[in-house]
């Protein structure tokens, strides 16, 4: 990955989070309702992170990529679908939270040096797009819950003021949680089921650990859609049970994946 491109990428992405960020210090009503400066920011990192990212885009027709090039393509997909959802007028405050992340993501394989899995470990690039798109969104949504949850407390607990005037109002914020929950288990829903279609042996490819992580992540996102639905789940409930289920979806592949390839030393992947 082109040094340079990955340097200027994570430069863009901080100047918009500062941007989003300045946001914060006043009440909703006296600023635009969207800030198109730091939208165009966004893109621009989004750009410059696809183009030095590029070359490990190239390994997915052969071997599998390795952990840093699957953590900066992942971090390239949050901060793509968040581009995408500011032009759907979200509010764009969570970028406080997600530029910062979506920063180091290029940085990650410029500092550490993995190594592709070899191409027998492989999965069809259909179901690895796929895959980094419900880690994107999901992970978007659990960013969404933790803005919802401040938010809640805050009100709950009778603490106007400070950040929570920069917030749109609370139904807001949680119709667009429940929305990027829909859209992920959509995803994951089709994750999983192409996931399975290129599945040879499920123990020799290591595959065991995280398709069951994953059905337990699928488990916890379809019962907070259900409870919604049935009972209207709102609230700290609705934040538990989104970041709960995206913690179980990250140690279904990244969480695993740091175990076969750091702490085991690549040895289960052996010729």
């Amino acid at each position: 990955m082109p040094t340079l491109l990955a340097a200027l990428a994570a430069v863009v992405y901080l100047v918009a989070a500062v941007r989003i960020a300045r946001h914060l210090r006043h009440p909703r009503d006296e600023r635009p309702a969207r800030d198109l400066y730091a939208c165009a920011t966004v893109w621009c990192g989004v750009v410059l992170h696809a183009i030095a990212v590029r070359p490990a885009l190239a390994l997915w027709s052969g071997p599998m990529l390795d952990l840093p090039a699957t953590v900066s393509i992942a971090g390239l997909a949050l901060a793509g679908v968040f581009g995408i959802a500011l032009l759907w007028r979200i509010d764009h405050v969570v970028g406080a939270l997600v530029l910062p992340l979506a920063a180091i993501a290029p940085l990650v394989p410029v500092m550490w040096s993995g190594q592709a899995l070899p191409a027998g470990a492989s999965t069809a690039p259909i179901h690895a797009v796929i895959s980094i798109l419900t880690y994107a969104v999901l992970g978007l949504a659990a960013l969404q819950a933790l803005i919802l949850g401040y938010q809640e407390h805050r009100i709950r607990t009778k603490r106007p003021g400070g950040a929570l005037s920069a917030l749109a109002a609370l139904d807001t914020q949680e119709r667009w949680l429940f929305r990027l929950v829909g859209v992920g288990f959509f995803l994951l829903s089709l994750s999983l089921a192409s996931g399975f279609m290129f599945v040879q042996d499920m123990l020799a490819q290591h595959l065991a650990h995280k398709t069951v992580l994953s059905g337990i992540a699928w488990a916890i996102f379809g019962a907070l859609l259900w409870g919604r639905r049935r009972y209207g789940w709102r609230g700290q409930t609705a934040v538990r049970w989104c970041l709960g289920g995206f913690v179980v979806l990250v140690l279904a592949y990244f969480g695993s994946r740091w175990i076969l390839e750091v702490l085991l030393d690549r040895r289960w992947y052996s010729a």
